[in-house]
């Protein structure tokens, strides 16, 4: 899956918990991308039924999780970083092609 158009954004979010990793202690899913503003990395995280990024890079992080409950503003900030998700999931792509 790669993210062309925004509705490959929504079906992004629909197969997130086949395509992301599992966190089992804190019971979430998990995708992790590169943040292509600040030079550090972003967690996008999915518990239940609930959303919420997280930044972190050299020079900050930030403070806690920030809830996505607007799924709109969650479409915005995946077509935003779409460059950046896409080379995570060739990367995913690419090694259960090898394996």
């Amino acid at each position: 899956m790669i993210i062309r158009k925004k509705l490959d954004a929504m079906q992004f979010l629909e197969k997130f918990t086949d395509i992301a990793s599992y966190d089992y202690e804190n019971e979430k899913h998990y995708f992790v991308f590169k943040d292509k503003e600040r030079g550090g990395q972003y967690t996008l995280m999915k518990k239940d039924e609930r959303w919420s990024i997280h930044g972190k890079g050299e020079n900050y992080c930030d403070d806690g999780e920030t809830m996505m409950d607007d799924i709109d503003g969650l479409l915005v900030f995946i077509w935003k970083h779409r460059s950046k998700i896409n080379h995570v999931l060739k990367e995913i792509l690419n090694s259960s092609v090898i394996a």
